[in-house]
Formats: C-alpha cells, sequence, structure tokens
C-alpha cells in the first residue's frame, strides 16, 4: 500500500455465518498482512532491461 501512497487503515468485510468472528477476522489480518510488501524500485520497464 505505502506505493500507492495510502497510509490509513484497511478494513476487510466479514459475511460468513458459518466461522467464529474471532478466528475469520484473525485470518483475516494475517492475509491482508502478507499482501502488505514494499514497493519496488525499479521502474517496470527497467526490471526487464538486460545489461550488456
Amino acid at each position: 500500500m505505502p506505493g500507492g501512497g495510502y497510509k490509513g487503515p484497511l478494513s476487510v468485510e466479514w459475511e460468513d455465518a458459518g466461522m467464529e468472528r474471532e478466528h475469520g477476522a484473525a485470518e483475516a489480518c494475517r492475509y491482508v498482512r502478507d499482501l502488505d510488501f514494499p514497493a519496488s524500485e525499479t521502474a517496470f520497464d527497467a526490471a526487464f532491461q538486460q545489461d550488456e
């Protein structure tokens, strides 16, 4: 998210009546945190250039 400039909270919607709420919240939190990776410092096109 930092690459897009967003620094606010993340929200996960929960709509599974068959899952215990606290378990679902903890699972969703782990999943979303795994998606929060550092932004690349390399431009997209530059990542495919070959050094000569």
